[in-house]
């Protein structure tokens, strides 16, 4: 009994299903309709919809409008958790307590959610001094504030930043508006330039983000090495120092993960 209520009536059992759908968002657009499922994974539509409606049930899928579906934050946190034991962040864990050991301060991995345009911290050394605010962990976070999130951001393409600046995310310390495109623009621009970001009192008051690019082997940006400390411990001679070893750290993480810069442009 319990057998046939596992089997669909092609043999193919439930679970397969569910795991093709979820594989169709994780390597598809920002959102689906049902007839895009239907056609890629041939199956029915009744069929697509009923399972469809026990993954928004369950979380992992939400739904948009248009008729279209999309992956829920939690999918993209449960994916982030499982590649604990994987990839980037079974590199970056030494990483990150040599840069807590040498700077004295709290230092993370931010880690992109390409699916929802979201970041959010995977792992975290702390140094002796403690921080006087937390630091949630496994949270998806707006790419819009903050440092580790601007930093994901400049490296993206122009397609997800107008993606992520339509979706108008407010301040989350004071619900001010983001800033418009040029001026979006315009930061993002800053922070390539100089190869990191900085920020002061933008995702927590009176502390001080920083956040350098990790890319993988695709050359596509995956993640970012960052430090936070409170406002009162930062001067500007602190500044160039951590900013030196974040980018040489997450410089030397990217090629560990993989990555190989472009070569030159022939003339």
């Amino acid at each position: 009994m319990a057998q046939a209520v596992e089997q669909a009536e092609d043999g193919t059992s439930v679970v397969a299903r569910v795991v093709a759908l979820l594989r169709a968002f994780a390597e598809g657009g920002e959102s689906l309709s049902i007839k895009d499922l239907a056609g890629q994974l041939a199956l029915a539509p009744s069929t697509v919809h009923r399972l469809l409606d026990q993954l928004v049930a369950a979380g992992l899928v939400e739904r948009t409008p248009g008729r279209r579906y999309r992956v829920s934050g939690e999918f993209s946190r449960i994916g982030a958790l499982a590649a604990r034991k994987a990839g980037v962040l079974r590199l970056a864990r030494p990483v990150i307590q040599e840069v807590a050991r040498e700077t004295d301060e709290t230092c993370m991995l931010g880690m992109l959610l390409p699916q929802t345009l979201t970041m959010m911290f995977v792992d975290k050394a702390a140094s002796a001094r403690p921080l006087p605010y937390a630091v949630r962990m496994h949270r998806a976070r707006s790419l819009l504030w903050g440092a580790t999130g601007l930093c994901l951001l400049a490296w993206l393409g122009p397609s997800a930043v107008e993606r992520v600046l339509r979706r108008g995310e407010p301040s989350p310390l004071d619900g001010r508006s983001p800033p418009d495109g040029a001026a979006l623009a315009d930061r993002l621009a800053r922070i390539r330039r100089r190869g990191y970001a900085l920020t002061r009192g933008e995702q927590t008051r009176e502390a001080v983000g920083m956040a350098a690019p990790v890319f993988g082997a695709s050359r596509q940006i995956v993640g970012d090495l960052c430090l936070t400390l409170p406002q009162s411990r930062f001067s500007a001679a602190d500044e160039e120092r951590f900013a030196r070893l974040l980018t040489q750290r997450a410089a030397a993480l990217s090629r560990m993960n993989g990555y190989q810069p472009a070569p030159p442009a022939r003339g």
